[in-house]
């Protein structure tokens, strides 16, 4: 499989920097100290945009001359937007985006350790001296919390925390990243796991041709990442119910991990939402029970001309709704409110008992006191022995 499928190449959109702009009147207003911090600046963080010569593949976004400031992708001395053409040799251009996005991926790890405040758990759990490993991320309480949220991406370039490097390159964090899914879960008192399903092999933050092509154990493919995340944590924690956040080619890997955890599915999973996942075919060969048991837990809000929400019919894995967008990598953020709304409805259907509990109490409360004497208060009944 081709892995830049999932994520198209960087939008052509952004104009380059009209470098002859005359900045005489801005220098003018300039004060000495500012002159100096922006010199500074300038040998601090060398430019890789001499077109006229041959790329160079720098260590650091700062050397790119990039940064995400205010949850946007910049460039560090004007704010600008990220330019992807900017040689006249394609492959040079190709060469630069692969490795500014895995210096991306490790931005975005620091972001999910530090802001979400998450753990970067490394698997497999009993790697050995020099075997290569790979990880992914969970909130403190993920293994104890009642409810427990497992996100999980696409394929291609993306990685743990991203839904769609492109959009967090050109439009930002909140529309391309996972970063407002997982605060959003963690305020409703989810426990949190981040899955990083397409890091199989060994990776340098330089291109994808540095790739290893030495397999890591337990995540050689994305269904095997999953499947070894569900067995040694998911399956472990004390999660009594547990929603499903994915994304496109994540519908397939939820589909696996269905026909191997059959009775977590049946059981414990009481929510999934998807986003443009192509199902039909994902579900091609799915055994009829896997697909019986989600069929009535799933969403799938897909890519359409239709207003959010928008009744589409069905699939054989379940409920089809307009995702309020007609880019595949914008679903996830279109339909985020949509996805929460469904998450809490279906979180209330699991405690009527609850509720009808409170409502007996309310009762016995409300009864008229000639007929107290013959009860005993509530807060004070005992069990018979």
């Amino acid at each position: 499989m081709d892995i830049t499928s999932e994520e198209p190449e960087i939008s052509m959109m952004q104009k380059p920097i009209d470098e002859k702009e005359d900045t005489s009147i801005q220098n003018q207003a300039i004060n000495d100290t500012e002159k100096e911090q922006m010199i500074e600046i300038e040998q601090q963080y060398p430019k890789s945009i001499d077109v006229s010569g041959e790329y160079i593949e720098y260590d650091t976004l700062a050397q790119y001359g990039y940064q995400l400031k205010n949850e946007k992708f910049v460039q560090i001395d004007i704010d600008a937007p990220f330019e992807y053409e900017l040689y006249k040799n394609k492959e040079d251009n190709q060469k630069r985006y692969e490795t500014i996005g895995k210096l991306l991926d490790k931005e975005i790890y620091t972001l999910l350790e530090t802001e979400c405040h998450l753990t970067r758990i490394i698997i497999p759990v009993d790697a050995k001296k020099n075997e290569p490993t790979s990880f992914f991320f969970m909130s403190t309480d993920a293994l104890t919390q009642e409810y427990l949220m497992i996100i999980i991406h696409g394929t291609g370039v993306v990685r743990a925390g991203q839904w769609s490097r492109k959009l967090i390159m050109n439009e930002g964090l909140e529309i391309g990243s996972q970063i407002p899914y997982i605060k959003r879960a963690m305020s409703l008192n989810y426990g949190v796991i981040v899955t990083n399903t397409n890091y199989n092999t060994v990776e340098s933050h330089r291109s994808m041709r540095n790739r290893s092509l030495r397999p890591i154990r337990g995540s050689e493919s994305a269904a095997e990442h999953g499947s070894y995340v569900w067995k040694h944590f998911v399956e472990k924690s004390k999660a009594k119910h547990l929603a499903i956040m994915a994304h496109s080619y994540g519908g397939a890997v939820v589909l696996h991990l269905a026909h191997e955890y059959k009775k977590d599915f049946k059981q414990r999973v009481f929510a999934i939402a998807l986003t443009d996942s192509p199902m039909h075919d994902y579900a091609i060969g799915c055994e009829s029970s896997v697909c019986k048991i989600l069929k009535p837990k799933t969403i799938n809000w897909v890519t359409d001309t239709s207003p959010l929400n928008t009744d589409l019919g069905e699939s054989e894995c379940g409920h089809l709704l307009s995702a309020g967008h007609t880019i595949h990598e914008w679903t996830s953020h279109s339909a985020f409110d949509a996805i929460f709304d469904f998450f809490d409805s279906k979180r209330k259907e699991l405690e009527p008992s609850v509720q009808n509990k409170k409502n007996e109490v309310q009762m016995n409360v409300n009864d008229d006191d000639d007929s107290n004497e013959n009860k005993i208060p509530v807060q004070n009944k005992k069990k018979k022995t």
